[in-house]
């Protein structure tokens, strides 16, 4: 009797601490009228759809206008979100934030920095357009008990010096905010292909989900569509890397709306991690 309940005792710790994590990164393009038919007052639905369907445990969002935040977070049952906009640190400018099901995972600490010199308030770094930003949580889920770092970012598209230089601030940020030595997820759209050095960098010290999969990766294999359904694409910007995970399986999302249609210019990549 002791031996059973022991065994059951075991199998049940065993479980627990093999929960598996669903993070999902996705670009879902800013709100341009002059996007037509792919604007989005007309994707919306669809995108919300989208995310209730696949029921990411917590995915990161780029582009995102302070707007496109409230409509997502009353579209979607029991997520929360963190982080702010990138131009005032308030509720200015896109957003690269966190969405997180409030019944799978608490919020331990969170914060966002600047991909700059001075990551510490809303600025420009080195050759960079535009402001871009990195929000990070430290989690807890609330299955397995076990905590984790998540960070999701957006590089800028223009500067090559910053590209380069936020894939060493983010680098040093890990180190910094995790003393703790914790699992760390990195998502984000890093508007670079893999053969160029920031991402090279990254690789080097952390795993791409995409290469470590323990089934092969699903979907085409570029991320960037610019909203043309007549070609498959081929470059892939949009990543997820980690650290302390394993990877059960690796997907972009293809799927089209009712008319065919695609809901961003960006594919979803969708992971499934087991501490």
């Amino acid at each position: 009797m002791n031996f059973r309940f022991s065994l059951v005792l075991l199998m049940v710790f065993a479980l627990g601490f093999s929960q598996d994590l669903k993070v999902m990164s996705f670009n879902i393009r800013l709100q341009i009228e002059s996007d037509k038919e792919n604007a989005w007052t007309e994707r919306k639905p669809e995108v919300l759809d989208l995310l209730s369907y696949y029921h990411p445990d917590y995915f990161g969002v780029q582009e995102a206008l302070p707007e496109q935040m409230k409509e997502i977070k009353a579209g979607l049952k029991n997520y929360d979100y963190v982080g702010v906009g990138r131009d005032d640190g308030k509720e200015k400018g896109e957003f690269s934030a966190l969405f997180y099901d409030t019944k799978r995972l608490q919020v331990l600490k969170s914060g966002t920095f600047w991909l700059s010199e001075t990551p510490e308030k809303p600025s420009k770094g080195w050759d960079a357009a535009l402001n871009r930003i990195c929000t990070y949580a430290i989690f807890k889920d609330k299955k397995s008990k076990k905590e984790f770092l998540a960070m999701n970012l957006h590089f800028d598209h223009i500067g090559n010096v910053a590209r380069e230089k936020s894939s060493e601030l983010i680098l040093k940020k890990i180190k910094e905010l995790n003393s703790k030595n914790l699992p760390v997820v990195v998502s984000g759209d890093f508007n670079l292909t893999e053969d160029t050095v920031p991402i090279k960098t990254l690789s080097q010290n952390l795993e791409d989900s995409f290469y470590h999969s323990k089934t092969k990766h699903y979907g085409p294999v570029g991320t960037f569509t610019a909203f043309n359904v007549n070609e498959v694409p081929k470059d892939r910007i949009d990543y997820i890397f980690v650290k302390g995970f394993a990877i059960k399986s690796h997907r972009h999302i293809n799927d089209r709306r009712e008319n065919l249609l695609y809901p961003s210019d960006h594919f979803p990549v969708l992971v499934d991690l087991q501490f």
